[in-house]
Order: C-alpha cells, then sequence, then structure tokens
C-alpha cells in the first residue's frame, strides 16, 4: 500500500501546475503510431489495459490509473514528466503484468520524443527480445525505423528490425524496412537474404529505389556477378535520368557510374572502364579514386602517358593529405617497363624513404595502443588535435577513416556522449534525478562497448593498412634493384620480357588533341587547380626496337 501512495503522489505532483518539466505538445513523427490517449486503452492492448480492476486484484488497478495518466501527459507532448510516470511504473511493478510491458514500450515513445534516441533504443530492444508475446511487438517495429533514421551508425535496430517477420511490416513503410533489412543481411555476409529483401524496394519510392538498387548492385558485385550487377547500376543511371530531382541524385549517378567502370575494368574491358571513369565530375567525391583508378585502366590499356598524367595529378600537393602510395609505385613500374631507369629510380627512392617512415609511425601507434578503447581515444586526438602531428600521422588517419563502417561508429559514439550530457543536465532537476541515473549507466556502458568495437575495428583497418604498405615497399625495392641490374646490364630475361620495344620506324604519339576551349600548356612544376585532371606525360621507350 505504500508503495501505491507513493505512485499516487507523483501523478499528483506531475499533473499539478508546478510540473517542473512540462513540455509544449510537439507532433508524434510521421509514419509512427502515437502514444495511446490517456485512460483510452489501444484497440490491441491486452485486456488488463481496457479498464481499472478491482481493488482485490493486488492493487494493480492502482499501476493502471498510473499508466494511464502517463499517457494522457504523453498525448499532451508533456514527454519529461510522462517517462516519469512510466519508469516509477518500471521501477516499481509486476513485470509479468500487461501494463508493465505498456509502460515498456509508452517510455520508449517518450524518450524518443525527448531525442534521447539510445535510451528509447534500450526500452524498444526489451520490447523485441520478448517478441510477439509482448502486448506492444507490433507497434515497436516503426519505432525502431525512426531510431535508425536518426541514427544510422547503430546496426542494433537493424538486427531488430529483420526478426520482424514480412506481414508485420506497416504498409507505408514496408519498402523502407525492406532496404534497412537488406542493409542488415548485406553486412551480416548473408547475400541471397540481402537481395530478396530489395526486392521488396519499388519505383513508387524514388528515393529509396535508388538507394534500394544501387544497394542491390553491390551486393551482386560481392557475389561476383558482373552481369546482373551492372545492370542494377544501369538502372541506377536510367531512373535517375527520368526522376533528376532525387534526394542526392547527382551523387548516386556518379556512384553508379564508378561502380560501373570497376565492373569494366574487372572484367578488362578498359577503353570502356576509361570512358565510365571520364564521366565522374572534378566535383564529385569520388574523383580523386577515379583518376588514380583510372590510371591503372590506362596503364592496362598501355596508354601511359594518360596513366602517368593522372598520377601527376594525385601526387599534387593540392592532395598531400590523401594515402595513395600505390601511386608512385604504378609509376615506377611505367618508367621501368619503358626503359627509363633513371626516373624509376628517382621516383621509388623518396617514395620508399617516406613511406617506410609511415609504416614505423604506424607500427609504433598499434603497438603502443593495443587496447581498443585507448586506440579509439588515440585516433579521436588525431582528428581533434590533427595540427600537433605529422603529415604522415594524417595520412594514416585518413587512411582509416575510408571504412564507412568506421566513420558510422565514431558519429555514434558521439552522439551517445552528447545524450549523456543531457541526461546529465536533466539530473540536475530533483523530479527527474532518478531517473536520469537510472538511463546514464546503462547509456555509459553502450557507449564503452561501442568505442571497444570501434578501436577493434580501428585496429583491424590500420594492420591492414600496414600489411598493404608492407607489400608495396616491397615491391618498391624490386623495381629500384631491377632498374639497377637493368642499368648494368644483367636484367633478368623475365622483365625483360615484360618491357615496351617500339616496332622498327615507329614514332611515339606525343599529340594531345586540343579545341577552341583548351591550350597546350607545358607543366613547368607548378600545380594549379584547373590544371588538375589534364595532365599527359609524352613517353617514348628507350627499350629499342624490334621487328625491321
Amino acid at each position: 500500500m505504500r508503495d501505491l501512495m507513493k505512485l499516487a503522489s507523483l501523478v499528483a505532483v506531475l499533473v499539478g501546475p508546478a510540473a517542473v518539466l512540462a513540455q509544449a505538445p510537439a507532433p508524434a513523427p510521421a509514419g509512427t503510431p502515437t502514444p495511446a490517449a490517456a485512460v483510452a486503452a489501444p484497440a490491441d492492448a491486452a485486456p488488463a489495459d481496457a479498464a481499472p480492476r478491482a481493488v482485490n486484484d493486488g492493487g494493480m488497478s492502482a499501476f493502471v490509473l498510473v499508466l494511464n495518466e502517463g499517457k494522457r501527459l504523453s498525448a499532451q507532448g508533456k514527454y519529461y514528466d510522462a517517462a516519469l510516470v512510466f519508469h516509477k511504473i518500471l521501477a516499481e511493478g509486476d513485470e509479468a503484468q500487461p501494463y508493465y510491458q505498456e509502460a515498456q514500450y509508452e517510455l520508449g515513445v517518450a524518450l524518443f520524443q525527448l531525442k534521447l534516441y539510445v535510451s528509447s533504443f534500450n526500452y524498444f530492444d526489451r520490447v523485441a527480445d520478448v517478441g510477439p508475446d509482448h502486448v506492444r511487438y507490433r507497434e515497436t517495429l516503426p519505432w525502431l525505423l525512426r531510431i535508425h533514421r536518426e541514427l544510422p551508425g547503430e546496426t542494433n535496430t537493424l538486427y531488430r528490425m529483420a526478426a520482424y517477420a514480412v506481414d508485420a511490416y506497416p504498409p507505408d513503410l514496408a519498402e523502407e524496412i525492406g532496404f534497412f533489412v537488406g542493409q542488415h543481411y548485406y553486412y551480416e555476409g548473408s547475400l541471397g537474404k540481402a537481395l530478396d529483401s530489395l526486392s521488396r524496394v519499388g519505383p513508387g519510392k524514388p528515393e529509396l529505389y535508388v538507394k534500394g538498387t544501387y544497394l542491390k548492385g553491390v551486393v551482386q558485385v560481392r557475389k561476383n556477378e558482373a552481369g546482373p550487377a551492372s545492370e542494377s547500376f544501369k538502372e541506377v543511371l536510367r531512373f535517375l535520368k527520368d526522376h533528376p530531382k532525387v534526394n542526392e541524385a547527382r551523387r548516386y549517378e556518379q556512384m553508379a557510374v564508378m561502380a560501373l567502370a570497376r565492373i569494366f575494368y574487372s572484367t578488362q574491358q578498359f577503353d570502356t572502364s576509361i570512358r565510365y571513369y571520364d564521366q565522374i565530375s572534378d566535383r564529385s567525391g569520388e574523383w580523386l579514386d577515379s583518376l588514380f583508378e583510372k590510371s591503372w585502366a590506362y596503364y592496362m590499356a598501355t596508354n601511359y602517358a594518360r596513366a602517368l598524367g593522372n598520377l601527376q595529378t594525385v601526387a599534387s600537393p593540392y592532395f598531400e593529405e590523401e594515402y595513395y602510395p600505390e601511386a608512385y609505385v604504378l609509376k615506377a613500374v611505367i618508367f621501368f617497363k619503358n626503359c627509363h631507369y633513371e626516373e624509376a629510380l628517382s621516383t621509388i627512392d623518396p617514395f620508399y624513404k617516406e613511406y617506410y617512415d609511415v609504416l614505423k609511425e604506424l607500427e609504433a601507434a598499434l603497438a603502443a595502443h593495443p587496447d581498443p578503447a585507448d586506440f579509439y581515444s588515440y585516433l579521436a586526438s588525431v582528428s581533434v588535435k590533427g595540427g600537433r602531428y605529422s603529415l604522415k600521422v594524417k595520412r594514416i588517419f585518413n587512411a582509416a577513416l575510408t571504412d564507412k563502417k568506421l566513420k558510422r561508429l565514431f558519429e555514434f559514439v558521439v552522439h551517445m556522449s552528447r545524450e549523456i550530457a543531457q541526461l546529465e543536465e536533466l539530473k540536475k532537476h530533483p523530479v527527474a534525478r532518478g531517473m536520469a541515473a537510472f538511463l546514464i549507466p546503462d547509456l555509459v556502458a553502450y557507449r564503452s562497448l561501442t568505442i571497444g568495437e570501434a578501436g577493434k575495428l580501428a585496429r583491424e583497418r590500420l594492420a591492414r593498412v600496414g600489411k598493404e604498405l608492407k607489400g608495396l615497399l616491397a615491391q618498391a625495392l624490386k623495381v629500384r634493384f631491377e632498374s639497377l641490374n637493368a642499368q648494368k646490364g644483367i636484367l633478368e630475361e623475365r622483365f625483360r620480357l615484360e618491357q615496351v620495344v617500339e616496332k622498327a620506324g615507329a614514332k611515339p604519339d606525343t599529340r594531345v588533341a586540343i579545341d577552341a576551349e583548351h591550350i597546350l600548356w607545358p607543366y613547368d612544376g607548378e600545380s594549379w587547380k584547373d590544371e588538375l585532371g589534364s595532365y599527359y606525360y609524352p613517353l617514348s621507350s628507350l627499350c629499342g626496337t624490334a621487328g625491321k
């Protein structure tokens, strides 16, 4: 009876004129169910919610009354006050009772409306964990979707959404849920299930269709299905041509073009690959990657002048913080194959010196921070205090953050830190102190786990970067060794067979097509922004002639 009086007292405090944390009414999120109105029971609620029970039911009627009062406050937009009521029920109620399950769901709703998204998920997660037997299981699915929209780096919402049967998807959200469930299966490596789920995304919602079709192409690439993948990416381009106002249309167009260029490169259709790379705008975030990758396509097509010209852009001072060590090795290999041994050596020697130091600094950082959480803090300090670190460290950091999953985890940690700060501020209000103190430990623990996951992933990513860099340095030494041997006239036959030998009487084509809007300007060692991407490095083989 004493607990019931406490509950009644709490209600009296919250509904009185001096309610400390009352908010103005706020609209419920689109596409999601609203909190149930006070007193009125939801249509699909358990019988216990339909009407208060008699006094002899062990006192549960008081919990039902308090639950309904919390719903009334929530319906009025007083989410802080409502959350306090629902928290009190969960702290003192019987978790086996339907009103307790209602309070779990309603607290999740209230916390979401307060923008405490991670705390909100913790309660919806408990609903989803019970499964279909929970009185609010189906209603929780749209809220999981809303949380994921707000926290794209949080993947547990995807896991929970994937557990729902397709017939539980609300019709107006079914395609969006299908997309995110497909994304979940892609992350998990269940590629067949990913395609099945993504196939539910139709053209009726243009932006979602573009994303879903693009992801289908990515999944098909992972399955080594070049034909279907290219069709998916071409469908993205066709659809965007008819729907140019789709949000981020240009970005997805460039991503699809880039994907097609890579597919044609992988199938050794180098000229076609180059045509697609040429469609990448210099304003696109894909541009520098496209120039570097196009260098490889030019190399494979034996267009060494264009390959070297693109590599000149990649190595320009404008991109000195970017990480493309392979560009130097490719450049040296081109010189070596054309018997320009001095140029090969002058490319390899400074590359080896600089990137050997990069490798050592990387290995030292990994050795100094073996704990994943500590390593996360190290990377975070590089991000915040980048000016105090060498250019080499910045390159390492940039290399690590090319991993999109790692970026999302970093962003998620930042959000959780903000949410913890918000709860710490809430603790200053005496009436909310108990609830805030209850929520903070779970949130801190969740952040700690995520920091550990981010640190572990970062270490794995950078260890892989280190392994790749070791391989490049080994290749560089090999090119250097063979260039020195060639200068001494002792080049191995297998390397000699790979070199470019001009046909007798042939003249290298050093002409560049010029039109009314362009001029040919000799490169004098200075890099100008408007020149980037247009360099041409005329190169003739010095390996002799054959076949008179």
